[in-house]
């Protein structure tokens, strides 16, 4: 039988099918209430919707002036800051990592920052609609779900072509991401902790 060239599932259907792949795939486990966050996460970003608000002057809000506007909300704005300052930076490191190559902001930059705010988000108990669990997880495991979110970046891609094992190495360089070592290792390439070159 033939697939269908549009799929008919909704974006939600879609993307939990995508993480749950990605999960097995990983064999990252998580609760069902981390799941559904990162599935909403990734139909949000994909649909355009503006993680963080525009900032005059700026063609995106650097994370760090809204960090800074966090730090100094008042109280109910602040829970909205953390959780539009953490969901960009995951959003970006996991599903675009690619576009930080080369750049003055890298990985560890955005799992700072994000993982410093969804750690906020998990302390103050009623800023946190999904609860502080699942905001304490996202910060814990930013890097891991970084992960998750560049797996189905490249599995959705239209073009489906494969990364080359020198952008593969790159990233593991900058992220030293435990997914990028098991495809680098898939190649028959060990990539080393210590001084970054491979076997």
């Amino acid at each position: 039988m033939v697939e269908p060239l549009v799929s008919e599932s909704s974006p939600i259907e879609f993307f939990r099918e995508q993480l749950e792949r990605a999960m097995e795939h990983q064999r990252i486990a998580t609760s069902a209430f981390t799941q559904y966050y990162l599935v909403n996460l990734l139909v949000a970003g994909v649909r355009g919707e503006p993680l963080l608000p525009r900032e005059a002057g700026y063609d995106e809000t650097p994370l760090a002036l809204m960090y800074v506007r966090a730090l100094q909300a008042s109280r109910a704005e602040r829970g909205r800051l953390w959780r539009a300052l953490g969901d960009n930076a995951l959003f970006v490191a996991g599903f675009f990592s690619d576009s930080l190559a080369g750049k003055l902001v890298d990985f560890e930059y955005y799992r700072a920052l994000g993982g410093r705010a969804y750690a906020q988000l998990s302390r103050e108990d009623s800023l946190a609609r999904f609860g502080p669990e699942v905001f304490g997880e996202l910060a814990e495991r930013f890097a891991q779900f970084a992960d998750l979110l560049s797996e189905v970046s490249e599995n959705t891609r239209l073009d489906g072509s494969n990364r080359s094992i020198l952008d593969l190495y790159e990233r593991w360089q900058r992220t030293h991401s435990q997914r990028a070592a098991r495809l680098l290792a898939e190649r028959g390439l060990a990539p080393l902790q210590g001084d970054g070159r491979l076997q």
